[in-house]
C-alpha cells in the first residue's frame, strides 16, 4: 500500500487499519497507542460510529489481534461502556486512570470525572497509574489545545506520556486510529518512528501538515 505521507521515519496510510496492519510484520513495532472509536454515534466523516453491538465487538477484536501481533506493548484509551470487552481482550492489562480536573457531563446521574487507559507491558521507568495533571477535552475553558475539528480528539500529553513510558527513542510506534496525527506528532517530538492509519482523508491531510512542522520542544 502506498503511503499518504512519509518523511523522517513517520508514515501515514489512508485506509482501513485492519488492511494496513495485516501488512506489518510480526513484532515490528515497540508500541501500539490509540484512542479507538467508541461506537457512540460521533461524526468522524466516512466512518460508521454506530455499529450493531456484535459488529463493533468483532471489529475491535480484529484490530486488537493485529495490534498485539505487531507490538507487544499496548496503550488504548478505553470507552468505559466497553471496559468488559477490553478487559477480556487484555486479561493481563493494567488500567491507568486519567482524572478530569473539571466536572464532566452527567451520564445516568453520575458526573463523568475520569477517563481510562488500558496498558500492556511494563513501563520503562516507575510511574504512577493515576494521572491528575492532564486537561481533557470537555473541560471547557480549562482545555486549551487545538482539536483540529476532530470530535474525539485526544490530548497530546496523554499520547506523549504513553510513548515516553512504553517505547525507546528510535523504536516504532503504531497508531491504528490516527485521527489528526496527535500520537505521530508526539512520536516525532520524542525521536520515535511511527505509522499512523486513518480512514478519513481530511484528517490525513491535517496530520501531514502537523508533521511537516519542526520538532517541538517538550
Amino acid at each position: 500500500m502506498k503511503p499518504y505521507y512519509e518523511s523522517g521515519g513517520i508514515t501515514i496510510y489512508h485506509g482501513d487499519c485492519r488492511d494496513v496492519l495485516s501488512t506489518i510484520p510480526d513484532s515490528a513495532a515497540a508500541l501500539t497507542v490509540t484512542d479507538p472509536p467508541y461506537n457512540v454515534g460521533k461524526d468522524y466523516g466516512g466512518w460508521c460510529d454506530q455499529m450493531p453491538a456484535g459488529e463493533y465487538e468483532e471489529f475491535i477484536q480484529q484490530v486488537v489481534a493485529e495490534s498485539y501481533r505487531t507490538s507487544q506493548r499496548q496503550a488504548w484509551l478505553l470507552p468505559k461502556r466497553h471496559l468488559g470487552l477490553f478487559s477480556a481482550l487484555y486479561p493481563g492489562g493494567h488500567l491507568v486512570v486519567i482524572r478530569r480536573g473539571a466536572r464532566g457531563p452527567y451520564r445516568l446521574g453520575w458526573s463523568d470525572q475520569f477517563d481510562l487507559l488500558m496498558t500492556v507491558g511494563k513501563p520503562l521507568r516507575m510511574y504512577v497509574d493515576l494521572w491528575e495533571d492532564i486537561r481533557l477535552k470537555g473541560e471547557g475553558y480549562f482545555f486549551r489545545e487545538e482539536d483540529y475539528g476532530h470530535p474525539g480528539y485526544t490530548p497530546e500529553p496523554i499520547m506523549a506520556r504513553c510513548i515516553s513510558l512504553l517505547s525507546e527513542p528510535g523504536e516504532l510506534v503504531i497508531e491504528p486510529f490516527m485521527g489528526t496525527g496527535t500520537a505521530l506528532r508526539a512520536a516525532k517530538n520524542q525521536g520515535r518512528r511511527a505509522i499512523g492509519i486513518e480512514v478519513n482523508e481530511t484528517y490525513c491531510e491535517i496530520a501531514a501538515k502537523r508533521l511537516a512542522q519542526e520538532v517541538m520542544a517538550l
